[in-house]
C-alpha cells in the first residue's frame, strides 16, 4: 500500500527512526489520502504545514470566571503554537486543518470536537493577523474514525 511505502521512504531517508516507523498507524493514513480533504489539500496552490505562531490575546478570554475577566481586563498574554496545516481554497480564503488523535466515533466526535473551539479559535486569529488573509473555515481531522468536523472558528 501507497502509505506503508511513504512511511519506509521517511524511515529510510532518516527522517523516521525504526521504531516510529513501527507505531505509524498505515490505515489511518491511508483513509485520510483517500479523503475528500487530502484531495482539497492537494489542489491547493498555497499550504504551509507546522505553521509555527506567536501571537498576543487577551488574558480575560481564558476564563470563564467574571471576576477573574474583571481582573484580567486589558492584560495580555503571549500565545504561542503550531497549526497542522493552512491551505489556500480556490478563492483566496485560508483554511485550518488540526488532526486529531483522540479514539472517538460518531456522535462522541461532534462532542469531542467542541472542545477544541477555544483552540480553533486562536488558530484562526493568529493566522489571520499573521498573513493577512481571512480564514474561511477550520476543520477537524479525526484520524482514527476518518471524520472532518468543519466550523466557522468564530
Amino acid at each position: 500500500s501507497r502509505g506503508l511505502g511513504d512511511v519506509y521512504k521517511r524511515q529510510d531517508k532518516g527522517f523516521l527512526s525504526e521504531e516510529d516507523a513501527a507505531r505509524a498507524r498505515v490505515d489511518e493514513l491511508n483513509t485520510f489520502a483517500r479523503s475528500e480533504l487530502f484531495k482539497q489539500i492537494r489542489s491547493s496552490s498555497e499550504i504551509h504545514r507546522e505553521f509555527r505562531f506567536n501571537v498576543k490575546l487577551s488574558a480575560a478570554d481564558f476564563t470563564k470566571d467574571e471576576s477573574l475577566k474583571e481582573l484580567l481586563h486589558g492584560r495580555e498574554l503571549l500565545v504561542q503554537g503550531v497549526i497542522d496545516c493552512i491551505f489556500r481554497d480556490r478563492n483566496g480564503a485560508l483554511i485550518i486543518i488540526d488532526y486529531k488523535t483522540d479514539r472517538v466515533r460518531g456522535e462522541e466526535t461532534a462532542e469531542r470536537a467542541q472542545t477544541y473551539s477555544k483552540q480553533l479559535e486562536a488558530y484562526a486569529y493568529a493566522a489571520q493577523r499573521m498573513t493577512g488573509k481571512p480564514v474561511r473555515e477550520c476543520v477537524l481531522y479525526f484520524l482514527y474514525s476518518g471524520e472532518t468536523v468543519k466550523s466557522s472558528c468564530k
